[in-house]
């Protein structure tokens, strides 16, 4: 049985094999490197670009290029729509699935606190209160300096 071979004497199947191997190398390097965010997949906001599928944003925690879409008491950030709805991911809702309690607990800023509790005690996130977050995001670490929560000593940490 005569086999085909290369001018060099490399037989056929053996040089399928290489193809087939660089094929699929190339394949798991590049193929499935990238894909883009879904609706409550996290997402970073300091990226150049968006990396959330299309019609939705990167939103949270007003850094970057979520700014333009802030959710509030959510120190984290989310693939969401820019228009939520009660039926959204609750990623994407106020207090971000849970974020308020967190930014509560770091004692960081009483509006979270109200909203964590509203929403413990079986409030939906949208009739829940959101108090206007200060200028710069949703926590603001030097009011916890200034103003105490205890009423105890002042001083930053």
């Amino acid at each position: 049985m005569k086999t085909s071979t290369f001018e060099k004497g490399i037989p056929m199947l053996p040089r399928l094999g290489l193809y087939l191997a660089v094929f699929l190398g190339a394949l798991a390097l590049f193929g499935g490197c990238y894909a883009e965010g879904q609706e409550g997949d996290r997402c970073n906001p300091l990226r150049s670009s968006d990396e959330c599928a299309s019609g939705l944003h990167c939103s949270g925690n007003p850094i970057g290029i979520s700014a333009s879409y802030p959710i509030a008491f959510c120190p984290e950030n989310y693939c969401c729509p820019a228009m939520v709805g009660p039926n959204d991911s609750p990623n994407c809702q106020n207090g971000c699935n849970g974020g308020a309690d967190a930014i509560c607990t770091a004692g960081m800023d009483p509006g979270a606190c109200a909203f964590a509790t509203c929403t413990a005690e079986g409030g939906a996130p949208g009739d829940c209160p959101v108090t206007e977050p200060p200028e710069g995001g949703s926590t603001a670490p030097e009011d916890a300096a200034t103003t105490p929560a205890d009423g105890g000593s002042e001083g930053g940490g």
